[in-house]
């Protein structure tokens, strides 16, 4: 038996799909894509051959990814069920600093500062740290009157800007981290500002005695963002740094423009050094411009601790740190059997 059912209209149906999107976690993957696609800009790099300045880098803009124009596309990609292949986000072209055309005009004739130190006996994973972060300061122009940032130019510290771990001064203890090591190279620039007349607007010593640092007193630690090595070009051109190893003597030297002036450094010496191996030291800075009358002087002192203070990986505290309390020494030292 067969059922016909009379003509009737078709029923059509319609699927309407509504897509929403979730605000944080579309930042979130934006700020993780800007962390891997991110490009910082390069300056051009300059050299001094045969006592004339020569460019040996040309400089590059950065791209940086725009969070929230890239998220207002993302969001009105899926609010209007758009379908392709590909989604062109929104970057910002960085400009670099430092993009010469001419180099004739900086002013750079001649060596104004020189700044060495010595790392016998480094391991090789600390030698291999100097020379990559020595090199990132290679070639690196500083402009009259701008303030020099050693953590801003040094960048990222880590294994993938091919750093090795090596031995560093944190908190309470000495232990592996990437980049052990770049303090020579701070070290180094500063005391090439120092010889350079230049003002030192930033600078802490070790937490002890480094032997790689000595004389004691000219030391500079740095650990990105703070603390910093920071120093004012106050010369009326441009510095140039150059940076050169010569068997184990790190060297940063710095030219620029010969405009009379004499630095004088007192110092530097101890003025007191305890059998714990803590001491203190201090030096003296003094700036004359060509006609003799002092611009710039400056004292730097120094306080190290006891080395025992920190131990090294293995070592064991034999006496309580400052800053910690009765209860947190009395943990130690059950802990390290040392009762």
């Amino acid at each position: 038996m067969r059922t016909s059912f009379p003509d009737c209209p078709k029923n059509h149906i319609q699927k309407i799909i509504y897509a929403s999107i979730d605000s944080e976690k579309a930042k979130q993957y934006l700020n993780d894509l800007a962390r891997q696609v991110n490009k910082d800009p390069s300056d051009a790099k300059l050299q001094m051959e045969d006592g004339k300045v020569s460019l040996f880098s040309l400089s590059s803009s950065g791209l940086e990814l725009d969070i929230n124009k890239s998220l207002q596309i993302l969001t009105d990609y899926f609010k209007n069920n758009q379908s392709f292949d590909s989604l062109e986000l929104s970057y910002i072209e960085k400009k670099p600093e430092v993009d010469i055309d001419s180099i004739d005009n900086l002013g750079i004739t001649t060596l104004i500062g020189e700044g060495r130190s010595n790392f016998r006996g480094s391991p090789k994973n600390r030698i291999f740290n100097i020379k990559v972060a020595a090199n990132r300061f290679n070639g690196i122009l500083i402009k009259p009157k701008e303030e020099f940032s050693f953590t801003k130019i040094l960048g990222e510290v880590d294994g993938d800007h091919g750093y090795l771990e090596e031995l560093v001064i944190k908190k309470d203890k000495t232990e592996p981290e990437f980049g052990g090591g770049i303090c020579q190279v701070s070290t180094t620039a500063f005391r090439a500002a120092i010889y350079s007349g230049l003002e030192i607007t930033a600078r802490r010593n070790h937490a002890y005695p480094v032997s790689y640092y000595n004389p004691q007193g000219m030391d500079a630690t740095v650990y990105v963002p703070r603390p910093d090595l920071r120093f004012i070009n106050n010369t009326p051109a441009h510095i140039l740094i150059q940076t050169k190893i010569e068997g184990t003597e790190l060297i940063f030297d710095f030219y620029g423009t010969d405009d009379g002036r004499k630095t004088e450094v007192i110092g530097p010496k101890i003025t007191e050094r305890n059998p714990d191996g803590s001491m203190k030291a201090t030096f003296t800075q003094k700036v004359y411009d060509k006609n003799g009358k002092i611009i710039l002087e400056d004292v730097f002192n120094s306080s190290y601790d006891s080395p025992s203070k920190y131990p090294h990986p293995g070592d064991v505290l034999t006496q309580k740190p400052a800053g910690w309390s009765d209860k947190e020494w009395s943990k130690y030292k059950k802990e390290h059997n040392t009762q």
